[in-house]
């Protein structure tokens, strides 16, 4: 057995029991004359004392020195260990160093930082010891398995670099724990080198470490920071012109983030389209807050589009960029399920003939499709005034992505119930608001998609007036997207699978109402018939660290990279997935990397990636788990055997015992000190003094 200190600091006050010895040898009586009249007739009878300089009671004072060396050893918390254990294994510490190299990393001398850490760390590491070496972004990655060669784990650390990545620190603890569970030594130590965004640690509730490993984070992040970003890219085709000489053109925003600038900050956008330079924009950046880059529209072709916006680099150079992907200008096929010749739907069929990007088809049915064959044509069926029929192919077209459209009149209101394949509202009459000029919209949901060109001018649904219109009920599955304002739903969807069905009330006919006289009426029905398709679900760019399904249009797909490598994807169950680990475009082709592309997909970091203020070291391990409480495995057992000192010392708690001896020491030394005597009197004859003598005070006495 072995002992051990925690607080070995506390030892130097055994030094401090020397001070009262030292004191009490050192002390000495000075001696003062006094003028005393003669003692001629008095017998002298001096007394003498011991001397001080000599100590009196032994046993006190080593009793009382005890008790003080005692409470000092209890305060330095000592352990008692096996030798034989810790002699037999020599590595007396495995260290896995997990070193931060997202995006965020790159930001100035950050990364610089975390690297000379990383080299401090192994420098003070014994000849014994062994270390590993971990990068994580996303994803982690072991560079150096667990090795006593410190030269290696240095030679790892010259590949590092900062990756355009988010950045997930549970995926790097994953890592760590497995290599420590590989070799179980008696000290395991997990260093976090990062600069400790908040955003990373997301996830680690669910790691589970072995027993006695010890995590510590070192914070390289910089202590202020400033920076802009662009975060968002919104783009749309809009159309230019008309006739001969129409033209599709590509309308782009750029949302810019800034935080902490020194002052506003004038910068020039660049706007580059499928590889090559489109314009550029004049722009001044606030200190904080977002600015928005409006850039003039450019040409753009029917296929899908590759867009990239830059700035000017600044201390974070990455997200100064952000990629996106158009897609393809194909056309929008609607099916119009109507009992009319087209009286009634005479402003709907106008409204969807106009325009471009897409393009909207829209095709009278005399009969609702029945079959799967004849939904599949289409990426809306809208029925006016008319309950769809339930049926197992449309409920299936609904699933699998198609879009369902009730536009409810006085038919509908009349018939009362419910709407067939549109359960979650009933119908309970018509209500005419002509006596008090029509009814108006509030309660709008703007957030919701199919609002997007209000947004910016809410007014101009709500200054629409409906003077008849139905009255239903809405069930508890449906989602009401706006309201009369006497609180009758106006606007109902249902979600099923990946597909959606929408119920309106709003009349879109002059009779019910003057929306189709107002400028809102356009906007309405375009966006009307793209949320319900999906169209503008599909997302301009995905984040790093998903997968990309590649279409199952692509035969036998080869993905390029941003860095250039070809990647052949293999198909599981149809499908074709593949990693996104870089941000940058990539481009599949079929079956080989050569002329025009099949599919793009743009990938950008997250913007959180951007955000830089950190996270405190004592929170890095909110909610890890320890495998002491969830060791079932016999690895997960034979690391919670291996206890560190701290853990010993809490099950050992040997300074309360060290406390309570104290305790009873000064029980003894008052016992013994209330009955012994530290000095002794003896009386003695004396000669006596001349008269007029000076007397010393060791005489006196």
């Amino acid at each position: 057995m072995g002992l051990g200190f925690l607080v070995p600091a506390f030892l130097a006050g055994l030094a401090g029991l020397i001070v009262p010895v030292l004191l009490h040898l050192r002390h000495r009586d000075r001696d003062r004359p006094l003028r005393f009249p003669s003692l001629m007739f008095l017998e002298k009878l001096p007394i003498r004392t011991e001397r001080r300089q000599r100590i009196t009671d032994w046993p006190l004072l080593l009793l009382r020195l005890l008790a003080l060396a005692l409470v000092a050893l209890a305060f330095a918390r000592p352990v008692l260990t096996n030798r034989d254990s810790a002699s037999a294994d020599g590595r007396t510490k495995a260290v896995v160093l997990l070193v931060d190299r997202s995006m965020s990393m790159g930001y100035g001398a950050t990364f610089t930082h975390a690297l000379d850490s990383a080299r401090a760390v192994i420098g003070r590491l014994g000849a014994g010891d062994r270390v590993a070496v971990v990068a994580y972004d996303d994803a982690a990655e072991v560079l150096q398995r667990l090795t006593p060669d410190k030269g290696a784990a240095q030679g790892a650390l010259l590949r590092l670099t900062p990756q355009r990545r988010g950045t997930r620190l549970a995926p790097a603890l994953r890592s760590a724990r497995q290599l420590l569970l590989e070799a179980p030594f008696a000290a395991a130590e997990v260093v976090v080198i990062s600069d400790l965004q908040r955003a990373s640690a997301a996830g680690i509730a669910g790691v589970e470490l072995p027993a006695g490993v010890s995590v510590r984070g070192i914070g390289v992040g910089p202590a202020t920071w400033s920076n802009s970003a662009v975060r968002s890219i919104e783009a749309k085709r809009v159309q230019s012109g008309t006739g001969a000489s129409a033209r599709t053109l590509l309308a782009v925003k750029a949302r810019v983030q800034s935080h902490a600038l020194a002052a506003p900050r004038v910068v020039t956008a660049a706007l580059s389209v499928n590889g090559r330079d489109a314009t550029t924009q004049d722009a001044t950046l606030n200190k904080d807050g977002e600015t928005v880059i409006t850039f003039a529209p450019v040409p753009a072709p029917d296929a899908a589009v590759s867009l990239r916006i830059s700035l000017p680099a600044d201390s974070l150079a990455a997200d100064d960029t952000l990629v996106a992907v158009v897609p393809r200008d194909d056309a929008l096929r609607v099916g119009l399920v109507a009992p009319d010749d087209g009286g009634e739907t005479l402003f709907l069929d106008r409204a969807l003939a106009i325009g471009r990007a897409p393009a909207v088809e829209l095709v009278r049915l005399t009969s609702a499709p029945g079959s799967a064959d004849a939904l599949a044509r289409f990426g809306v069926v809208m029925y006016w005034d008319v309950a769809p029929t339930p049926s197992a192919a449309l409920t299936e077209w609904v699933n699998k992505g198609g879009g369902v459209v009730v536009v409810a009149g006085r038919r509908l209101a009349a018939r009362r119930g419910e709407l067939g394949a549109f359960p979650a509202a009933r119908m309970v009459g018509l209500a005419d608001r002509t006596a008090d000029r029509g009814g108006t919209l509030r309660d709008v949901r703007l957030e919701h998609p199919l609002f997007t060109p209000f947004r910016d001018v809410p007014e101009a649904l709500r200054s629409v007036r409906w003077w008849r219109y139905p009255r239903l009920d809405a069930g508890p599955d449906a989602d009401v997207l706006a309201r009369f304002d006497d609180g009758v739903p106006a606007m109902l969807e249902t979600r099923t699978g990946e597909g959606r069905t929408l119920l309106l009330t709003v009349p879109l006919d002059n009779t019910g109402g003057d929306f189709p006289l107002q400028p809102a009426f356009l906007p309405f029905v375009r966006q009307l018939v793209m949320h319900t398709s999906g169209r503008d679900a599909v997302p301009l760019w995905r984040a790093t660290g998903e997968s990309w399904l590649v279409p199952t249009t692509v035969t036998d797909a080869v993905v390029t990279t941003p860095g250039g490598q070809l990647v052949r994807p293999r198909a599981d169950s149809g499908l074709a997935a593949v990693p996104l680990p870089d941000a940058g475009i990539y481009t599949a082709y079929r079956e080989r990397a050569s002329g025009e592309p099949a599919a793009l997909l743009a990938v950008n970091v997250t913007p959180a990636e951007s955000e830089l203020t950190p996270m405190d070291t004592t929170e890095l391990l909110l909610g890890v788990r320890s495998a002491a409480d969830t060791a079932t495995t016999a690895e997960a057992k034979a690391a919670a055997a291996v206890l560190s000192p701290t853990e010993l010392e809490r099950r050992q708690n040997p300074w309360r015992l060290l406390l309570l001896a104290a305790a009873l020491v000064l029980v003894g030394e008052t016992l013994l000190g209330t009955r012994g005597r530290r000095g002794m009197a003896r009386r003695v004859v004396a000669t006596p003094m001349a008269p007029n003598v000076t007397a010393t005070a060791e005489e006196r006495r």
